[in-house]
């Protein structure tokens, strides 16, 4: 047994060796399959046996093929594809044409009320986070009175089963008007106009107790910003008697001092009202003025469960002229005696209580 001692280097070598790999080579595609009108992927059938070759029928491809064609081409390359859908023309006209509105006129001469059923609203587009109801309005001599109904997922045909219940005396028919509103609202609790119906209660116009449709007047101007907007949530606790209201932040604060109150302080007065007396007021903490303040404050009143009916919330939004003194910038006030979202969310509130409610509200100068 000998051992030889070697001063050579040992190179190490590769035990694997890895096959060359070649790259796919393109497929033809075969003269049958090009312009082939029928041509799909059927992936469930079950494969069959290899026919053999036949030649293409000549009243299958002599048919009139109205949709389009996907042409493969034979260097196996396929291009970037894009398939547009069809035009129609019908569709694209309803996206223009204006909502309407179905309802039916009825009166009741032993309750004096007009009643307003059957509601039913048509739009050209509907959008899935909004929702909408009906307001009625009927205006007379002595003045005037509103209901609305209650909110609904806005769709393409939104129905309502309830109706409008509105107070008038026999006598004020000829010379009262009603005017019936489509109203929506958003997910930020904003509400704006989808249109609105004038109509004479005279009984030539729209005869009593006939249903039909009618087109809704849109406004072909944007409404104007107003003294801005407020976002405010308002809850009420039963078991302690208390009233909170949480101012938010503000947008779009206008005056015809602008320019100087930018930099500013703005807060808010916050007045607690039990019909036309005032029981107590607070005002928020100062905010830098940039046209959208934000407060993030909470305002709490004691409140007994009796009084709230009958009570109201009134906001005014203040900032600071040149000599420091304080000047509005906007009000507006929530309770049963007002209109609109002011009033929806003062109902809110009473039906849902313990549960704070967030709506946006438009300021007045």
């Amino acid at each position: 047994f000998n051992v030889k001692k070697s001063t050579e280097p040992v190179q190490p070598r590769a035990l694997l060796k890895f096959p060359d790999i070649y790259g796919p080579r393109p497929a033809v595609t075969a003269p049958e399959v090009i312009n082939y009108a029928d041509y799909s992927l059927r992936s469930t059938e079950e494969p069959t046996a290899p026919a053999s070759p036949q030649p293409p029928n000549d009243s299958r491809l002599k048919r009139q093929v109205t949709e389009e064609l996907f042409i493969l081409p034979q260097n196996g390359v396929v291009e970037d594809v894009c398939v547009m859908e069809t035009w129609n023309p019908e569709k694209a006209a309803s996206w223009n044409q204006a909502p309407k509105l179905h309802y039916c006129l009825d009166y009741d001469r032993q309750k004096a009320e007009l009643f307003v059923t059957r509601l039913e609203a048509v739009t050209s587009n509907h959008d899935g986070g909004c929702d909408c109801y009906v307001q009625g309005s009927v205006a007379n001599r002595t003045g005037s009175v509103e209901a609305q109904t209650a909110l609904k997922k806005r769709q393409l045909h939104t129905t309502w089963e309830e109706g409008l219940v509105l107070p008038l005396a026999e006598e004020e028919l000829p010379t009262a008007s009603l005017t019936l509103t489509l109203r929506t609202c958003d997910r930020f609790s904003r509400h704006s106009v989808a249109g609105e119906l004038c109509l004479g209660l005279d009984g030539t116009s729209v005869p009593l107790g006939a249903a039909q449709w009618g087109e809704l007047k849109t406004s072909a101007k944007e409404p104007s910003a107003g003294a801005g907007e407020v976002l405010l949530s308002i809850s009420y606790l039963p078991a302690a008697n208390r009233l909170l209201v949480v101012l938010i932040k503000a947008k779009n604060l206008h005056s015809n001092q602008s320019k100087e109150l930018l930099g500013k302080d703005v807060s808010v007065k916050v007045t607690l009202k039990h019909q036309a007396r005032k029981l107590k007021k607070k005002q928020t903490k100062r905010a830098k003025h940039k046209i959208n303040p934000v407060w993030n404050e909470m305002i709490m009143f004691e409140l007994p469960d009796d009084l709230l009916q009958a009570s109201s919330v009134e906001l005014e939004v203040l900032g600071q002229d040149e000599s420091g003194q304080s000047c509005a910038l906007g009000h507006c006030s929530l309770g049963l005696h007002t209109s609109g979202s002011e009033r929806s969310h003062w109902e809110e509130m009473l039906k849902n209580p313990r549960r704070q409610i967030a709506m946006w509200h438009q300021l007045h100068l």
